[in-house]
């Protein structure tokens, strides 16, 4: 069975998803959008994917607009109108581009792929990582990425775009501890950049400090990411929100707290092996009940 017979021959009744999702779309006009970050679906058309999408009822997609995504950036400029009005057909958005940028390079791919994501109407792109090397000094290093920061900043407001960078886990992630990435977006207006800030691996890094690195990075949060992780030993494993270390009272701060312009993305990590697809859709589904619970 081909890849159109296979997803073509999925019923959406039989994944829990109806016509009525639509009502949930409702909820995103003039309040907070909702978007699926769709990793493990990139290799659906862009029909196919809209239509598996719409039935969840939410703004946008987190889309991986990047080296193995769903368009590969040399080649965003000719095949993104083609996405962005597949989407449309389905009363969808890109809400977030996830990317390759990580600095303004001197070939100019970031800035041909931001104006080509301005023109088609994306109003947010998350950067790609950025790593300390932990043989050297930090200062040095807090120092040279500020400045990329910067440059990257005043690009992203010449062309109308906001970056985000994720904060991440991990020994050697810029922005895992939440404090550097905060000191190093000081200068820069979150207009032009700001924070992606995930409530999963914030949990991580500071299991009871989370709050508190929330609160801190506030004035310079641009998205916020939910997804959540459960310890076996030492091990963080990805699960189904709800069943890890994610705090419920994160949603309650979102909505009490951020302004209703600064969208959710959901983020689906723990599906692999057979039926990704449809376990991918099935595991948004029951992911975005709980948000939407948690919410209130």
């Amino acid at each position: 069975m081909n890849r159109r017979s296979f997803v073509s021959g999925m019923s959406l009744a039989g994944l829990g998803l109806v016509a009525g999702g639509k009502a949930f779309a409702m909820e995103v006009k003039g309040g907070r959008k909702i978007a699926v970050f769709t990793k493990y679906l990139e290799k659906l058309s862009y029909d196919e994917l809209a239509e598996m999408i719409a039935p969840l009822g939410v703004a946008g997609l987190e889309a991986p607009l990047r080296k193995g995504g769903h368009i590969e950036p040399e080649e965003l400029e000719e095949k993104l109108p083609a996405f962005v009005a597949a989407l449309a057909k389905q009363d969808l958005e890109i809400t977030v581009m996830a990317s390759s940028i990580d600095r303004v390079d001197k070939k100019g791919l970031a800035e041909k792929q931001l104006r080509a994501a301005a023109a088609a109407g994306i109003k947010k792109y998350r950067l790609q990582h950025l790593r300390y090397d932990l043989s050297k000094p930090m200062k040095p290093q807090i120092a040279e990425f500020t400045a990329q920061l910067k440059d990257l900043a005043e690009m992203n407001k010449e062309i109308g775009i906001q970056g985000l960078y994720q904060n991440h886990r991990g020994r050697d992630y810029v922005g895992g501890p939440i404090w550097d990435m905060v000191g190093m977006l000081e200068e820069i207006d979150v207009k032009e950049l700001g924070m992606a800030f995930d409530f999963a691996h914030a949990t991580v890094e500071g299991t009871n400090a989370w709050q508190m690195n929330f609160q801190r990075a506030l004035p310079h949060i641009g998205a916020v990411f939910f997804k959540d992780y459960k310890l076996t030993g030492r091990n963080w494993q990805a699960c189904p929100i709800g069943e890890g270390m994610v705090d419920p009272q994160a949603g309650k701060l979102v909505s009490e707290i951020l302004p209703l312009a600064i969208p959710i993305s959901i983020h689906i990590e723990y599906v692999s092996g057979n039926d990704v697809v449809k376990r991918t859709i099935e595991a948004m589904k029951n992911d975005l009940a709980t948000v939407r619970k948690w919410l209130g």
